[in-house]
């Protein structure tokens, strides 16, 4: 008996350790790595964070603005919608951007429209990150103001007058938002919409995308 315990054992830490050794020195670690360590779904960790619209110039890596917001940004503010297959919190705010802006995708692809919102253009960018480009998926780090690391996250990229030069000028607000209802969600995403809105067209007339 205590033969057969021992041998049962030394099965479970084979099997165990060639586990391991599959995780650690793979492709598999670094995609569980990166999709789920690295990128926290907020619902999940029951994280709700506390939504701060505080615009900066400073990108949250020091990294310059990615080349598809600075062309973008020369037609209108840009919205970034990063979400992730696996994510409640994803789900939730899913269909109130999409009732927001009007548009209609499906939650496990990129998507992409020009949108016309108050009578004012917006480049609107969904990003799920376990399907999205490589160069769109690594923008989420330089957006993520405040550090969180996780998803959803929603950032609005606009104009913004910085000691005599019009440059790009961003906040990002996280999770659903701090609230924990459709109808104030909605109210934020408005002020935040409108804010933007106003602050680009206060600058684009100096904007120079080449500066």
């Amino acid at each position: 008996m205590k033969k057969m315990i021992v041998i049962q054992i030394s099965t479970l830490l084979l099997i165990s350790g060639g586990l391991g050794g599959i995780l650690l020195f793979t492709d598999v670690y670094e995609e569980v790595q990166s999709n789920i360590v690295l990128v926290l779904c907020l619902s999940c960790m029951k994280l709700e964070v506390n939504t701060i619209k505080e615009y900066t110039f400073e990108t949250a890596n020091d990294e310059p603005h990615p080349d598809f917001v600075l062309d973008n940004l020369t037609k209108g503010p840009v919205f970034l919608h990063y979400s992730e297959k696996a994510c409640p919190g994803c789900d939730i705010m899913y269909p109130i951007i999409k009732q927001f802006f009007n548009v209609e995708f499906e939650k496990n692809e990129m998507f992409y429209e020009m949108v016309n919102y108050e009578n004012s253009s917006v480049s609107y960018i969904y990003t799920n990150i376990d399907y999205s480009s490589e160069e769109i998926r690594d923008s989420l780090p330089i957006y993520d103001k405040d550090r969180i690391h996780g998803l959803p996250m929603f950032s609005v990229v606009t104009l913004g007058y910085d000691r005599g030069t019009i440059r790009p000028y961003y906040t990002s607000v996280y999770g659903t938002l701090g609230f924990d209802n459709d109808e104030e969600r909605i109210s934020l995403l408005t002020e935040l919409m409108q804010e933007s809105i106003d602050m680009y067209n206060q600058n684009w007339e100096g904007y120079n995308p080449n500066q």
